[in-house]
């Protein structure tokens, strides 16, 4: 008998471990915690406040030395999307931050669905099975930028 009931606990037990979402990580930050303390990591980590910029819907952040703004959207202190962007004067920075931020994303997640790719704009979606939605952006026109944008809705953000 007690060994029935053993198993019958571990047994709930493994199904609400495997009820828990996992969620994609931005710079060692899950995508599931709090808005709030993404945004305190973020502080620690080197980040800023844009105090101008951040409303009751976004923090948005920025780190001078990476030349990097993060725009963490929110609703009720609950992730739905984070922004980073960078933006560089170059093309040619612009290009090695894509081609660097490619390769670590094709490595965790497999080839990227490439919606359009040129050499002034590319972008590629990735599946990330589950975890959320990710998609990787470069574009070299008159201000050269790079973003990623993950989202905890995983088909969001897929074409």
């Amino acid at each position: 008998m007690k060994k029935l009931l053993f198993a019958a606990m571990a047994a709930v037990t493994l199904c609400a471990c495997n009820s828990e979402r996992e969620y994609l990580d931005f710079r060692g930050l899950s995508l599931g915690m709090s808005a709030k303390n993404m945004c305190d990591s973020l502080l620690l980590k080197g980040f800023e406040i844009d105090t101008n910029l951040t409303d009751e819907s976004t923090y948005v952040l920025y780190n001078a030395k990476e030349y990097c703004r993060v725009d963490i959207m929110q609703n009720n202190d609950t992730i739905s999307d984070v922004l980073e962007s960078y933006v560089a004067s170059y093309n040619d920075s612009t290009t090695q931050i894509y081609n660097e931020r490619h390769e670590q994303f094709n490595a965790l997640y497999g080839w990227a669905l490439m919606k359009h790719s040129a050499d002034l704009h590319k972008e590629a979606h990735y599946q990330t099975d589950g975890k959320g939605a990710l998609v990787l952006t470069l574009h070299n026109t008159h201000t050269p930028t790079v973003s990623v944008r993950y989202s905890t809705e995983p088909d969001k953000l897929m074409p």
